[in-house]
């Protein structure tokens, strides 16, 4: 077992997300077939971050990108519809699209579980940005949550 865990930063970004995003996090920093360590860098947004964000245009280099005005994003609900996660590489933060490509089926494979086990509500569902026509590889959200 890999033996991850959250560090404060990322324990207290999760913390303002939904509770299905923390329980799904929470879980699948855990798992075995996880392949690199992750952070957290945004559950929630404020309008202010949103609009720093969306002024740095959506083309800036790095994993942090967003096409969304603010009060538009699934960030700047409360709690957070969704979160940025990103790999961890010899404890850097790395930008390579091989190692979203690395976390993303341990992600994946976890919210399965969770719905196997009746965790997640009916017509709650899952996205991540990497498999966006425009990736955005640190974001996930879930849809559907009223």
């Amino acid at each position: 077992m890999p033996g991850y865990g959250w560090g404060a930063a990322s324990l207290a970004n999760l913390g303002t997300c939904d509770p299905l995003l923390i329980l799904l996090f929470q879980r699948a920093i855990k798992r075995a077939d996880l392949k690199r360590d992750m952070r957290v860098v945004y559950g929630h947004r404020t309008n202010a971050q949103q609009a720093e964000l969306y002024a740095k245009g959506r083309d800036t280099p790095g994993p942090i990108v967003t096409w969304s005005k603010p009060g538009t994003s699934r960030h700047n609900t409360t709690p957070s519809q969704a979160i940025d996660v990103v790999p961890l590489f010899g404890g850097k933060v790395s930008y390579q699209w091989p190692d979203y490509h690395a976390i993303a089926p341990s992600i994946k494979a976890e919210w399965a579980d969770m719905q196997a086990e009746g965790l997640v509500p009916d017509g709650v569902t899952l996205e991540w940005g990497g498999d966006w026509r425009k990736p955005d590889g640190a974001h996930w959200q879930i849809n559907g949550v009223r």
